[in-house]
């Protein structure tokens, strides 16, 4: 993303510096005798262009160092990057959570690895995910054919985080309960 900001970044901080690349590309297109004039449009559009580049260069980097986490194992449940960007991660809780596995779509004509979750209810997830699709009424699944893990060892990571926050959940319930008989 950064990689496709910087041509724009630079032709656009051309236009409003010096120049040379603009005058160079202008003579190459246009005769001497029609040489074309900057105008005020000109110089408005470069800063348009700059900041747009800008953005996406800062965006492209900060995704390079600090990529957005879509997938999130938490005490409480999975949160998963859903709801669409500057958005909070959506939260299905374990005890909500059937099953995790990988999977495939088709996709008109493309065979598209998915993370299939399986939900005991879909409140509080967005009826149109974002990145993801509902392939059944209690299917939800997450497109991952940018990612650089395959979909079925994720979803073996995912269980395993389950089982993880199951036994903490287990032992701190335990440690109440002996707290109270304690109490008593």
């Amino acid at each position: 993303m950064a990689m496709a900001g910087i041509p724009l970044l630079v032709i656009s901080l051309d236009v409003l510096t010096n120049r040379r690349i603009a005058n160079w590309l202008r003579e190459i297109v246009f005769r001497p005798e029609d040489t074309q004039i900057y105008e005020p449009r000109d110089v408005i559009w470069a800063w348009v262009m700059a900041l747009f580049a800008g953005f996406i260069v800062v965006w492209g980097l900060k995704e390079l160092f600090s990529p957005t986490k879509v997938i999130e194992c938490r005490d409480e449940g999975l949160a998963l990057k859903i709801s669409g960007p500057f958005r909070h991660p959506s939260l299905i809780l374990w005890d909500d959570i059937d099953d995790v596995t990988g999977g495939q779509i088709d996709d008109e004509g493309d065979v598209v690895p998915l993370l299939l979750i399986r939900v005991l209810a879909r409140e509080g997830l967005p009826a149109n995910p974002w990145g993801a699709r509902w392939v059944k009424d209690d299917q939800l699944g997450m497109l991952a054919e940018d990612w650089s893990e395959d979909p079925t060892v994720v979803a073996g990571e995912i269980i395993e985080c389950a089982v993880v926050a199951a036994r903490k959940e287990k032992r701190d319930r335990a440690e109440r309960m002996s707290t109270s008989l304690e109490e008593e």
